[in-house]
């Protein structure tokens, strides 16, 4: 009975694959062929988000030559990749508004990260998709009166860095947000919105155009690790022999094995409003349309899109015990929750409806590193994960990453904390039931200190 107890307190759920049911999923496409025969290849993908499809792309363009396949165990942004919040961020959460570790490191990642958001856009073009891709910059909203200094100082060393933030005061916060909400504000000029489906769309048909093979409803149940890889896919489970593999699995990465004292799956959901009347448009003033966030620990975010629905998400999160993915919140408080926050910035807009709200999965770590690299007892296990809720941009560059640490290019996050060659990720989690009591007694702190600044 003990051993049956430990065992299951150290074991992982059952993995589930809950149906993307997003506003953006109704942008979906119809879903290619599920793997139907034992396959080879130079390098299988698992996973078909923002990461994966990334890294496909970014391998055949160059490796022309490359057999590439990619594995989805549903359908491609069926995961977090198809469920955010809209906004396309420049820098890792650890060095948002903060020099996390030194002052050359937060340059060169601010740089790296601006760079990327514009070959996001060149690949939306090339696509001949419209991704619904703004590129207009994004505010930080601040609520403490208090955390101003901080916000000065750090805008004042940003600068000196060469990195073209504004710090808005509070007049000047309202005339382009449209609320009296927030004490101040940081403007940064790189960083915007996106259509989660769309970008996936995007990608898709790119990592295709280069010659990717993407099979989708076909998950990877096995992982074998040796100097040829052999993967055990779909009901009947067929192989695929590879030379590497890419774990693009991000919230999920715990069940295949690997990272599950890393990684784990946090669940945070969003919603999006019914289209705004022009009456209501005029109400809110948001004159500059720009997408923002704010200074909580759960913080909300927002996205005025050009349909005029408000995309919301945030101030809460949750794990559940074991990393189970299945979603058991109470979606009817979440719906409050959220309306209250859009209420409270947008007085105005009280009685709107909200016409969606989702589930999605963060991939979280002890850290908030996101972590690209490579591992495996023969070096040819790559990865890119572990976004801490800022995954968009973090994630198309990652699969440039992977591929380039493939092709044996230089990519620019050697030399950070973000990269790693066989040395694996740092950072642990404690196993069961450890993680979860500490997970629950550390959000409900943060929860506490979010509920002060509303006071």
């Amino acid at each position: 009975m003990i051993v049956s107890l430990a065992f299951w307190l150290a074991g992982e759920k059952e993995v589930v694959f809950e149906k993307n049911n997003s506003f953006w999923a109704k942008e979906m496409k119809p879903a290619n062929a599920a793997l139907n025969k034992n396959i080879e290849a130079d390098v299988a993908i698992i996973g078909g988000g923002y990461t994966g499809l990334s890294a496909a792309y970014h391998l055949k363009k160059y490796n022309p030559n490359l057999n590439v396949v990619v594995l989805e165990a549903k359908q491609v942004g069926n995961g977090s990749s198809g469920r955010h919040g809209g906004m396309i961020l420049p820098q890792p959460p650890t060095e948002s508004f903060e020099i996390a570790y030194k002052e050359a490191v937060h340059k060169k990642t601010y740089e790296l990260t601006s760079r990327s958001m514009k070959a996001i856009k060149k690949l939306c073009e090339e696509s001949g998709i419209e991704c619904d891709l703004k590129l207009d910059g994004f505010v930080h909203t601040i609520i403490d009166e208090e955390d101003i200094p901080y916000y000065k100082e750090y805008v004042e060393e940003a600068n000196d860095l060469g990195i073209p933030l504004e710090f808005w005061d509070s007049e000047e916060t309202e005339e382009k947000l449209g609320t009296e909400y927030y004490a101040a504000s940081v403007y940064d000029p790189n960083g915007g919105s996106v259509h989660a489906i769309k970008l996936i769309n995007a990608l898709k048909i790119m990592a295709e155009k280069k010659g990717a093979v993407i099979y989708e409803n076909s998950e990877v149940s096995d992982i074998s690790e040796g100097r040829i890889i052999v993967l055990k896919v779909g009901n009947q489970n067929y192989e695929v022999k590879a030379e590497a593999v890419v774990l693009a699995t991000n919230a999920f990465t715990s069940k295949s094995g690997y990272f599950k004292y890393n990684v784990m799956p946090v669940h945070a959901q969003t919603a999006v409003t019914e289209p705004l009347t022009e009456e209501q448009s005029e109400g809110i003033a948001w004159e500059s349309r720009l997408p923002f966030y704010d200074s909580k620990n759960y913080l909300f975010h927002m996205v005025l899109r050009d349909d005029n629905r408000v995309v919301i998400g945030g101030g809460d999160a949750d794990y559940y015990f074991r990393g189970d993915l299945q979603y058991k919140g109470d979606i009817q408080k979440i719906y409050d929750l959220t309306m209250n926050e859009l209420i409270k910035v947008y007085p105005s807009l009280k009685g709107i409806k909200l016409e969606y709200i989702w589930d999605g999965l963060l991939g979280m770590t002890s850290d908030e590193i996101p972590k690209v690299g490579v591992t495996g007892k023969y070096d040819n296990v790559y990865y890119g994960l572990a976004y801490n809720g800022q995954g968009v941009n973090m994630s198309f560059m990652f699969g440039d990453v992977i591929a380039s640490v493939y092709s044996g290019n230089t990519h620019g996050w050697e030399d950070t904390p973000y990269y790693s060659y066989s040395s694996g990720i740092q950072g642990f989690i404690p196993p069961e039931p450890y993680r979860w009591i500490g997970a629950k007694t550390l959000m409900e702190y943060y929860k506490r200190q979010d509920k002060e600044l509303d006071k």
